[in-house]
């Protein structure tokens, strides 16, 4: 099915209503509830929120749902004040860079290959994150019993996230932020997901410090996911990251190339159809599946 921006910004306001609702009364989701929870697929597609605040021009249509998005995260207690309600909708601006959910057939065909090579070998996932977790969408890789984490760093996404999947242990903070958490694990035996990209810095106090190619790939947010998530990686852990090309044929990206093959072997470097992410996005992008093993 063709993606249609207001259907999609519809679905996005049922499913942050619905997740606020269920915050405030305490109860656990139904199945129908975590139906239109499971709908949202962020606002990397749906550029109009940009106009929030703004005078620019929109359809009748489209500023009656801004409208509406803005009300109900205004009247949020967690969102109350000036400067939460503010930080919200920066947030969701912010989204539209980067926000671009998997479709779940290829999570599927991950999660299964995965799954079978634990089973294969009689190994034991005992922990497992998803960075920039959106609602989720990684999470299925993790096998049953596993530990589960999920960071998300949009408070309005995260909490979405956190109503879905009150199993795992879901962080409403940046990834930087993570060696500072009281998580009961500090490292992981699988770390998967689709990760932003874009010349946007990250200050990551613990990286800074170690300098080098450390504090470089901060510079660039999805060369530090790389390199963040391989130094969090436990011995002969598996990072399997969906990536923009860019990672594997930027000359300027050698460096964190040669980090990644001098840290962990290269398992799959599959490159995914530029249309992938029509559906759940309506955006045409390059793209590339990799699957590291640490050393």
């Amino acid at each position: 099915m063709a993606y249609n921006k207001s259907n999609a910004l519809s679905a996005n306001i049922k499913a942050i209503e619905t997740a606020m609702r269920l915050r405030i009364s305490g109860e656990k989701p139904s199945q129908e509830e975590k139906d239109l929870m499971t709908c949202f697929s962020g606002f990397g597609g749906i550029k109009d929120v940009l106009k929030i605040g703004t005078d620019n021009p929109m359809s009748d249509e489209t500023s009656a749902q801004l409208q509406k998005l803005q009300r109900i995260i205004a009247e949020y207690p967690g969102f109350s004040d000036d400067t939460m309600y503010s930080n919200a909708i920066d947030s969701i601006k912010a989204s539209v860079l980067t926000a671009f959910y998997t479709p779940k057939f290829i999570i599927e065909a991950i999660a299964n290959e995965i799954h079978s090579l634990f089973r294969k070998h009689s190994l034991t996932m005992r922990s497992f994150l998803e960075p920039s977790a959106g609602t989720g969408g990684f999470l299925p890789v993790a096998m049953d019993g596993t530990a589960t984490y999920a960071i998300e760093k949009d408070p309005v996404t995260g909490l979405v996230l956190s109503m879905l999947h009150d199993d795992a242990n879901v962080t409403i903070d940046g990834y930087e932020t993570i060696s500072g958490q009281d998580l009961p694990h500090k490292s992981f035996d699988v770390i998967a997901s689709n990760i932003p990209f874009g010349n946007f810095s990250v200050f990551d106090a613990d990286l800074w410090k170690r300098g080098g190619i450390f504090d470089k790939a901060t510079k660039t947010i999805h060369n530090y996911f790389f390199v963040k998530s391989m130094e969090l990686l436990n011995e002969g852990g598996l990072l399997v990251f969906i990536t923009s090309r860019g990672v594997a044929d930027t000359p300027g990206n050698k460096f964190v190339r040669e980090y990644l093959v001098s840290h962990a072997d290269l398992i799959t470097a599959l490159r995914l159809p530029d249309n992938l992410f029509m559906e759940t996005g309506g955006i045409e992008v390059g793209s590339d599946l990799l699957i590291f093993q640490k050393h």
